[in-house]
């Protein structure tokens, strides 16, 4: 076992046993259980928030002894991808509500304005053309505009915070769920590595991964130009339209096309190397991991809300079924999105491995720093 697969599997079983000490928590009465949300999970509302948490208990505490098992040995790889199967399943799906995709976009949106601002800056810095056509005006209105909607932008920071509050036993329960299904995935993943039947899948994938991609970043795409209507006369999927709803909409906005142009990344010469704007890290190369975490976390995000979404817009009918699965389409954007990462980190593997093997043979240039000559003397997008 390698140490990056011992790394991961003790992740997972770490997380787990966290889990299930929140559940035992849960079952003594010393927390209250966010079972009890209506919509928390498809179990708690079929069979009650006391059977959820009990399962949730069993199922976590599964994964500590499987994890624990196969750090010490006593079980392979198929055990591995069994418990992996066993976790995703039943914290995946059974035990799966709408909050784990709300909190991570509200995280995301609650981020946009100061990565708006550090981008805007660094245009400034780096672009003499684009300085005085976007970095300074987009600073400047976003200056005054903030200074002229400082009453709305007052309301929405209140209620961020009192929403961040009252609802944080939930939000934690989401993010740590996220992070544990996300690591018991790269366990699963880790264990059918090397395989017949995942080998030729990969070269499928690799073969396919622009195409992959391009299907993956049209998934919030629905979502980013409905939120764009609330600032028409004409708002969809939208009410109670004053100016601080209507900004926090433009902020929810921003974030899924950030998700667009980030998931495009995948493909592009600067998911690969860092653009030259970027300060202190122009030139290099991208780490895979940087770009194969968060895009695995939110793939598993969006496959872990597949079902919920589906059974939510569901049951109210026909129409808002249709409409729900449009605006919301984690049914082909999660799985999507996690074969466009797992085609991103193949690549990189094989194009590292090749650089790696033509710098041995004495190569006058790498592909690596080919790519990243390339980058800076052209000065691509």
């Amino acid at each position: 076992m390698s140490r990056l697969t011992r790394a991961t599997l003790l992740g997972a079983t770490i997380t787990s046993g966290v889990s299930a000490l929140l559940g035992i928590a849960w079952l003594s009465g010393l927390w209250p259980s966010p079972y009890t949300v209506p919509g928390a999970a498809l179990l708690a509302g079929l069979a009650g928030p006391g059977a959820a948490s009990v399962t949730h208990v069993v199922t976590a505490l599964t994964g500590v002894a499987a994890g624990i098992a196969a750090l010490t040995g006593a079980v392979g790889a198929r055990g591995r991808v069994a418990t992996a199967v066993v976790q995703l399943a039943v914290f995946g799906v059974v035990l799966q509500g709408t909050g784990p995709l709300s909190t991570m976009g509200y995280l995301v949106a609650m981020a946009m304005p100061a990565a708006v601002v550090v981008l805007l800056v660094q245009v400034v810095r780096r672009y003499r053309v684009a300085r005085w056509t976007v970095g300074v005006p987009g600073l400047a209105v976003l200056l005054v505009g903030g200074f002229l909607a400082r009453d709305a932008l007052g309301g929405i920071l209140r209620m961020l915070g009192s929403g961040l509050v009252e609802n944080r036993a939930g939000l934690l329960l989401s993010l740590l769920v996220l992070v544990m299904g996300t690591l018991w995935a790269a366990v699963g993943a880790q264990a059918l590595a090397g395989t017949p039947a995942i080998e030729r899948a990969t070269d499928w994938v690799v073969r396919h991964r622009t195409a992959i991609t391009v299907v993956a970043a049209t998934g919030p795409l629905p979502y980013a130009l409905i939120r764009l209507t609330w600032l028409t006369p004409w708002p969809q999927l939208g009410f109670d339209m004053d100016l601080s709803t209507r900004i926090w909409g433009l902020t929810l906005s921003s974030g899924a096309w950030l998700g667009f142009f980030l998931t495009l990344g995948l493909v592009r010469p600067w998911g690969e190397v860092f653009p030259r704007w970027m300060p202190g890290l122009a030139g290099r190369r991208v780490p895979i991991a940087a770009a194969a975490v968060p895009g695995g976390l939110i793939a598993v995000t969006l496959i872990f809300s597949t079902v919920p979404m589906l059974v939510m817009f569901g049951g109210q009918g026909l129409a808002e079924a249709i409409v729900g699965a449009i605006a919301f389409p984690c049914w082909y954007w999660g799985p999507a999105l996690a074969l466009a990462v797992w085609g991103y980190v193949a690549h990189r593997l094989r194009s590292d491995r090749a650089a790696s093997d033509g710098a041995t043979r004495g190569g006058a240039e790498r592909p690596a720093d080919a790519l990243a000559g390339r980058w800076l003397r052209d000065d691509l997008p």
